[in-house]
Formats: C-alpha cells, structure tokens, sequence
C-alpha cells in the first residue's frame, strides 16, 4: 500500500471504530426508548380498559353472590351490570392487535378467562355451581386482568418498576376489599356467614392489613402516604373494622358455627366502604397520574441521553476525523517536504558538479543547505540525507578534481605535441628552402602534409581536454581560402571538389574553428565513401549567412543514426573522455563543440547519390563585409599570385592529380613564402636576409608566389611534382608550371594586381611593393604553436 492508503487507514480506522461504538451506543439508547415509550402508550391505552374490567367484574362479582344467597333477590341489577361488563371486555378485547409482542402471553390468558364469563354466568343462572365456585372463577378472572394491568405497568425501567410496586399493591388492596364486600353482602343477603366464610373473611381481612401497613405506606412518597394514612385512620375506615371484628366474633356464632348478619349490618357495610373505596381509588388514581408524569419525564430524559450521546459520538468522531487528518496531513507534508528536499538534492547536485568542472567558486553549504527536520524519526532521515549529501558532495568534489585534472594532464600533452609539430614544420619549411630535387620536395611536403593533419589530430585532444585551439587570425580571410585549407588537412584531399558561389570573407575570430569543422567533415566524408568518388564541397550566399555543403557518395547511414548525429550537433553535452574512450564519433564531437561556440548550424541529412550531406550554416554575424585593407607592399617586393589553391585540378587526362610544382627558389624567403602564405592579397614577402632584389620596370606584372596569400597556420606542404621545374630567364627563380585547368580565383587575383599596377602613376609609393604582413619566421610559429 502506498504512504497515504497507510496513513488515511491510521485516520479512518479508529473514526470507524468510534462511529460504530457511537452508533451502537445510540441504537441501544435508542431501542430503550421506544421499548419503554411502547410499553408507556400501551399503559396508557390499555390502563383504562383494564381496570373499567376489573371494576365492572368485581361488582358483577358481589351481584351474583347475592343472587346466589337469596333465590327470591332482584336480578336486574345484576342484568345491567352484565351488560357493563360485557361493554368493558369488548373495549378491552378491541385492543388485542395492538397488544406489545411480550403481553401477549398474559392477555391470551385474560382473553381465555373472559370467553368463559358466559359459561360462568349460565351456571350460575341455573345454579348448576355452587356460591364459592362462582366466587372462584370471578375471582381468576380478576387476577388475570391485575396479571395483565401489572405487566403493562412495567414500562422497562427499574426505577419505575419500584416506583410502580405501591399503585400495583395499592390495587390489590381495592381487589382485597372488594373480594370482602362479597363475602359480607352473600351473608347479608342469605342471613349469616358460614364457618368456611368467615374463615376466608378473615384471611382477605389479614392480607387487606399486609398490603396497605407492609406494602403500600411504607413504599409511597409522604404526601401520598399521608393520603392513605388519613383513609386507614378515619372514621368509615374504623367503622369498617368494627363491622368486621363482629363478623369474626365467634361468641355471636350459633351452634352450626354460622354467624348471623342482619340487614343492618349489611347497611352499615355498604356505608363504610361507599365513604372508603372512592378515596382509595383517588388516592390510587393521584399516584398513578405522578407514576406516569414519571414515566414520561424519565423516556424525556433518555431521549435527551440519546440525543447527547448521539451528539457527543459524532463531535468525537467528528474531532477525531479531524485531528487525524490535520496529523496525517502534517506527517504527509514533512514526508513530502523531506522528498522534494532529496529531488531538489537531486536536481542541484550536477548543475553544482557541473559548475565546480567550469571552475566556478561554489560554497556546498549554501547552495546545498543541510535538511533540518527535528530529531524525531524524520528528523533522523533528514539527517540520513545530509549523510548522503555530504558523502556524494566530497565524492563528486573529488570527481571532478580528477576530471579537471585529466583535462589539464590531456591538453598539457597535446600543448607540446603541438609545439613539437610546429617546431617540425618549421624544420621542413626550411628543408623544402634548401632543397630543390623534386623527388626530395615531394617526400618533404607529404611529411609536411601529414604534420599538418597531425597538429588537427592534437587540436581535437585540446577540444576534448575542454580548451580551445591556438591559432588566431587578426584579419578577414576569404570563405574559399579557408575550405582550401581545410582540404589540405584531409588525406585524401585529391577527391575534393570545392565551388564557391561569389566572394566571401570570413570573420578573423572564425577562421582556425571553421579550418578544423570543414576539415573533420571533409575527412568523414572522405573516410566513408568508396574511392575514386568525389566529394562535393559547395558553399553559396543564403539568407541568413552562408551555408557549406559536403556531400559524399558512401552507404549513409540509417534515420536512427542521422536522429542521434543531429541531436549531437544540436545539444552536445560534455564530453566524457573515459566513457567515450572507444567511440568512434569523437570528430563529430568535436564539429559539435566548435559549432557550438561559434553559432554554427550543423545537419546531416541522406544524399540524393545514397551517401550523406552535411549542411554547414555559417550565420551573418560571422561573415565580413569585406576584405582587409589594402596596404603598401614593402620595397622591392614583387606582387605574386597563389596557384596551390587549385587543389582539386583536373590534369590532361581528366582524372584528379597533384597541383603543379612549384618552380626552384632562389633564397629562403622565398620558399617560406611558398610553403606558409599569409592570408591577404598575394604577395611575395621580404626575405630574410634580403638579397638584391631585381630593379622592376615601368608597370611592371606581378608574379606570384605559391601559398603567399594563406596565413601561416592555413599553409600546407604541396603534392610532389610529376617534372623539373622551369626557370625563369634570370634562371633564379622557378616560374609556375602552365596547366590547361586554372581556379577562378587565381585568374581573378592575377586581373586585380594587373589592374593596380597599369593604373598607378610613376613615382607612386605603392609601386615599391611594400609587404602588408611581416614574412613568417620563428615567433610566428612559436605563437601558432601555442608557445
């Protein structure tokens, strides 16, 4: 389960448990109060209809009796009272679908006894049962209904049952007297009480005495004992024992054991008990009346408790539910503070790596503060955390310290190769000045070829080492130049075809990059692509600058490939030398790294001959608007026109060759010249030392110089010639050999030095040919070199 199913589980659980015990607690509650409000609404209903039986039977009771004593007696009485009776048990036994599921018992056996009355009655009529069986069977009756009424008064709480006991006794005391009054008025009515009658008088008259001393005065509240107290000690209540006590005299019994009761008796009797039996029954009736205010207070008060603690369940369940979720909600914030504090570790450890390898100054403790949550259990996996920040910032620290210091240890080696490759280069240029065999000149360029390629090699050690490369320009170079430069580094720079469309200068600060960029191209293309095919190389004005097309006519490569090329050229990250140790794409790294800084927009994309096309976007910002200015040549310098720039030049046969040798020089300045050009207009450069330089004629033409107008760093060692140079008529200096194919470029730079010089006057200073650049020697290498 996840963190927050745990935690809401944690709130829920014991909300749950707290509404159940809440709700089970009210449903009890609950049920009480509708138990005892039924049992009350039945009281109340059934109260009434149940002593309306009990009276009405009772004086249908001591009617019979009188009836059964005296044959000759009035029935119409007992007729009406019939009639009563059978009014009360209709009323009664109109309740029984309503009768309480725990009555029912009881009242079937009220029911059972009233379905007999008739019985009872025909009996009687035909006096077919005797006085005392008649007296008996009222009497079962009568207890049923006081069974039934007792029951019904029992609403379910213990109190009220208690509270209940002295209204129930005080009925049975109503029951004793009246079982009394039945006995007496059979003696009044058949002139004397026999001996088992006065027995059974005697033993009403007893429980009469226990019920209202024993059971109802002790047990009733002052003030209605005090009602009952003043209607036992009255008068009609004294006149009533006196009657009795006569009764129960057995000096006034005859020999039979037969007392006899004379009318006047029965007169004084039926006085006493008409000024006893009402009060009593008010005084009954008056507790009644408080039992059931009682009783209704008391379900009041339960349903109070039920609603209180039905209220109080759900404001505990209500706080618990929300001190649980306030809880859970603060423990899940800390949590998710805790983790957005590691993401955040996370996510600002490299960037702070990553500013530590630029050698930016950083302090740990403010960019990555210590988390700080307590010293509970989180505040223990806070610090667990800082544990960890603090272990993977010293072991980062370290990683970079060591990756710095490979970088430094890696373009260290590659600085001095450098300089030993500039100091070779320097040696071959003057071993190509002493030298005039052919067969020597081509083995000295080839070597000057391959340290030209080589230093490119060491540049790409210094671009992975995170430095840049050494060779600067303080002047606009020509477009064309620089890719002529760049093929002279590829190996196979024979398969190279360039065409330019128009003129276009280069910016200073984008001609060593551009040199390296078009050359790893050059070379990729001609690396992967089957020989002799050529290679194309184009580059033509767009609108946002230039673009430069290298297209070859190798396998290509597949979509994936080209995805993962161009994601490179668009986005390269940080070049890992130890993990890309033994990847093959280090010269794309490096176009990617160069292109990067400069602005440049590389794509690879399939060629229409099946092989790959790179387009080279040079933006705006990067192109010149011009040349650089014309400057005075130095005197006695001699304008010369480069010619190794036709690199590509088809020979008689149409197939790609070596560009024409240069002619035998006559000093070393010359083949300095020669061998490392500066860029700018071609010229020959002073030499050093100076020999006597050729008077110029009037107007005179320039002569050209190979490789005179490339930088030093862009000078490349030419091909080997194929015959003898030619000299020229004065026989020290080698003149160019004349080849049927000649670039563009140099017949356009031979018609502008022509031009200028028909149209300078005679005496013009600019016609002593001052050098615009000093002539290369030691320090211009040693500053190529990085030294």
């Amino acid at each position: 389960m996840s963190l927050r199913t745990i935690l809401l589980a944690l709130a829920l659980v014991p909300c749950l448990a707290l509404v159940a015990l809440g709700a089970t607690n009210s449903a009890q509650l609950y049920e009480d109060w509708r138990t005892v409000h039924d049992r009350n609404e039945s009281a109340k209903g059934f109260g009434a209809p149940l002593l309306g039986v009990f009276a009405d039977l009772q004086a249908e009771r001591r009617l019979s009796a009188a009836v059964l004593a005296d044959p000759k007696a009035d029935r119409s009485e007992l007729t009406r009272q019939r009639r009563l009776t059978d009014k009360s048990v209709q009323s009664l036994q109109a309740l029984s679908g309503s009768t309480p599921a725990a009555l029912a018992e009881q009242f079937r056996r009220l029911d059972q006894g009233l379905r007999k009355l008739s019985d009872y009655r025909g009996a009687m009529d035909k006096r077919s049962a005797t006085q005392q069986q008649t007296f008996d069977d009222y009497t079962g009756i009568i207890a049923s209904d006081m069974a039934v009424f007792e029951d019904f008064s029992n609403v379910g709480f213990g109190q009220q049952s208690i509270l209940a006991r002295p209204a129930l006794d005080a009925q049975w005391g109503l029951e004793m007297i009246s079982r009394e009054d039945a006995i007496i008025t059979s003696g009044v009515a058949s002139g004397h009480l026999t001996g088992a009658q006065r027995l059974q008088l005697a033993g009403v008259i007893g429980a009469q005495e226990h019920i209202y001393d024993d059971k109802v005065l002790p047990q009733l509240p002052a003030a209605r004992a005090k009602i009952y107290q003043g209607v036992l000690s009255g008068t009609d209540w004294k006149q009533k024992t006196g009657i009795e006590q006569n009764l129960l005299d057995t000096g006034n019994a005859d020999a039979a054991g037969r007392t006899p009761v004379s009318a006047g008796v029965g007169a004084e009797w039926q006085q006493s008990l008409a000024g006893i039996t009402p009060r009593l029954v008010q005084a009954r009736s008056a507790y009644s009346a408080d039992l059931v205010a009682a009783t209704e207070g008391e379900l009041d008060r339960l349903m109070t408790n039920m609603m209180v603690n039905a209220a109080v369940s759900t404001t505990a369940v209500l706080l618990m539910l929300f001190i649980s979720l306030r809880l859970t909600g603060i423990l899940r914030r800390r949590i998710f503070a805790l983790r957005s504090e590691a993401l955040e570790l996370q996510t600002r450890l490299p960037d702070l790596v990553e500013r530590l390898r630029r050698g930016e100054n950083v302090d740990p403790d403010a960019e990555l503060p210590e988390i700080r949550y307590g010293d509970d259990e989180l505040g223990q996996l806070g610090q667990a955390l800082n544990q960890a920040r603090s272990t993977s910032l010293e072991t980062a620290v370290r990683e970079v310290e060591l990756y710095r210091g490979f970088e430094r240890l890696l373009q260290r080696i590659a600085r001095r190769t450098q300089l030993l490759i500039g100091m070779q280069l320097k040696r071959l240029g003057e071993m190509q000045r002493r030298h005039e065999d052919p067969e020597v000149l081509e083995g000295l360029f080839d070597l000057d070829h391959l340290a030209a390629r080589l230093r490119r090699y060491e540049e790409n050690l210094v671009i992975l080492g995170n430095g840049q490369p050494q060779r600067r320009w303080r002047r606009p170079v020509l477009l064309l130049d620089v890719m002529r430069s760049a093929q002279g580094e590829v190996q196979d720079y024979r398969r190279i075809r360039i065409d330019t469309d128009g003129e276009t200068w280069l910016s200073e600060r984008a001609v060593g990059p551009m040199v390296h960029v078009l050359a790893e191209l050059m070379e990729n293309a001609v690396s992967f692509s089957r020989p002799p095919t050529p290679v194309e190389v184009t580059a033509s004005q767009v609108g946002r600058g230039v673009a430069i097309e290298i297209e070859d006519r190798g396998m290509g490569m597949t979509p994936e490939q080209y995805a993962e090329a161009n994601a490179l050229m668009a986005d390269p990250p940080r070049m890992d030398v130890m993990s890309r140790a033994d990847d093959a794409r280090l010269g794309l790294y490096v176009v990617a790294r160069l292109s990067a800084n400069l602005g440049l927009r590389v794509e690879l994309r399939p060629s229409s001959f099946g092989g790959t096309r790179v387009v080279v976007l040079v933006p705006g910002e990067l192109i010149s608007s011009g040349g650089p200015l014309p400057e005075e040549l130095p005197t006695g310098a001699t304008p010369v026109f480069p010619d190794q720039f036709a690199l590509h030049s088809v020979d008689r046969t149409g197939q790609p060759g070596r560009p024409p040798a240069p002619r035998a020089q006559s000093h070393p300045g010359d083949q300095e010249a020669f061998t490392r050009p500066l860029i700018g207009p071609w010229i020959e450069p002073t030499p050093r030392p100076a020999p006597a330089a050729p008077t110029p004629g009037p107007n005179p033409l320039p002569r050209r110089v190979r490789q005179a107008s490339l930088a030093t760093e862009l000078r490349e060692p030419p091909p080997a010639y194929t015959e003898a140079p030619r000299t020229g008529p004065a026989g020290d200096r080698p003149l160019p050999r004349r080849t049927g194919a000649r670039s563009g470029a140099t017949v356009g730079a031979f018609q502008r030095q022509s031009r200028t010089a028909r149209l300078r006057p005679d005496g013009d200073p600019r016609t002593d040919h001052q050098p615009i650049h000093p002539a290369p020697g030691p320090d211009r290498t040693r500053k190529e070199d990085g030294r």
